[in-house]
């Protein structure tokens, strides 16, 4: 009798697009590798141009084309926009633009709230860049998902930029510290049990906001790689053993504009562990 564990059938290893401002999409792609390891990954960093808060609409979504154009010639099935301000701003043109290509965006998950079982508390906050809280998507987002404005709404001047900062210069633990709580410390008095991460910088400091606002912190990013998978696995697909998944993914500077490889294990830098 033939042995029915092997199969013919191969799976073409997918290429995921991603990009952000700097690095806070790679909340995203943490979660992307534990889901859809064998995936190979191209991530641009438009570190040249971050941060988009303070810039308009008309020049993130300049860059987000950009962008995209590069993934699209690396051969990129699928695009993450990993940026709540790039979301914001240029999502509904890209898919215009690319029609060929999905795109999933990065939103402020203020579904969370209806996830609460009832009789808990359910005091909750959601943090957002400028930039996110003065879009009108998310605007919209929060009219169409919280009409009775049970959920407050907070922008965050600086954290973006710190977190970004660290990243890059990580020798000053105490500094970055204490920068953190001094983001927050307006927030303390407030005793949220809730905090909604609407950016996606947010989640590489996740434990420092709990520990500081002594709250519950909610990110996206795990519902956004489930995202990916639904809409790059067929459900007729069978999975097969292979070669193991890559220790490298790809990754792009807008500072150097080289693609070089990163090791997997490197991601998440100073912020791995915390």
């Amino acid at each position: 009798m033939p042995d029915m564990t092997n199969t013919d059938k191969t799976i073409k290893i997918k290429k995921i697009g991603i990009f952000d401002s700097g690095i806070g999409g790679f909340s995203v792609l943490s979660e992307l590798f534990k889901l859809m390891p064998k995936a190979n990954y191209y991530y641009v960093s438009d570190d040249a141009n971050a941060p988009y808060g303070p810039k308009s609409d008309e020049f993130i979504t300049e860059r987000s084309f950009y962008i995209a154009q590069e993934l699209i010639h690396q051969g990129v099935e699928l695009i993450v926009v990993a940026c709540n301000t790039a979301t914001a701003a240029s999502i509904d043109l890209l898919r215009e633009k690319f029609k060929d290509i999905p795109f999933v965006g990065v939103e402020p998950y203020l579904n969370a709230y209806y996830q609460i079982p009832e009789g808990l508390q359910k005091k909750m906050m959601v943090l957002t860049t400028e930039s996110t809280g003065k879009s009108e998507r998310f605007k919209r987002l929060k009219e169409r998902l919280d009409p009775d404005s049970q959920i407050d709404h907070y922008s965050l001047k600086n954290l973006a930029r710190l977190i970004e900062d660290y990243y890059h210069h990580p020798n000053q633990d105490v500094e970055f510290e204490k920068n953190i709580e001094d983001e927050l410390s307006f927030l303390k008095s407030q005793h949220y049990a809730y905090a909604i991460l609407g950016c996606t910088h947010y989640p590489l400091v996740r434990k420092q906001i709990e520990k500081i606002l002594d709250l519950k912190a909610i990110s996206p990013c795990s519902h956004v790689a489930q995202r990916v998978v639904d809409l790059t696995t067929k459900t007729d697909e069978i999975r097969v053993l292979g070669p193991g998944p890559s220790e490298f993914f790809n990754f792009l500077s807008t500072t150097n504009n080289l693609w070089i490889q990163k090791k997997r294990e490197s991601l998440l830098g100073p912020f791995k562990g915390k």
